[in-house]
């Protein structure tokens, strides 16, 4: 039972350096992409694309969170490779998404 315990410790230990870094805070850069496309796909609060296939955000890069800052996505609109700008609003990680370019 202890032996269990002190995995599950470990997992949650390892979920939270996930998300802070010796430089700060960081953005999870799979839950970004999640994002992205939802933002993407969504007709109402988003652009409204209706097949987004692939995104791919910093390089697979968990990016450090900081206002002002940001990174690009590589996305896949209706078939054709597109960027999209994501730039962090503050340094909670509150983020918005650019029109994909």
């Amino acid at each position: 039972m202890l032996g269990a315990l002190a995995v599950a410790v470990v997992a949650v230990m390892v979920a939270v350096w996930t998300l802070t870094s010796f430089d700060g805070k960081v953005l999870d850069v799979r839950q970004a992409e999640a994002g992205v496309a939802q933002i993407l796909s969504d007709p109402i609060y988003g652009y409204g694309a209706n097949d987004v296939t692939a995104v791919e955000c910093n390089g697979g890069e968990n990016p450090k969170v900081e206002a002002g800052k940001g990174f690009n996505c590589l996305v896949s609109l209706n078939g054709v490779e597109r960027q999209v700008a994501v730039v962090f609003r503050d340094d909670a990680g509150t983020y918005e998404v650019d029109g994909p370019r």
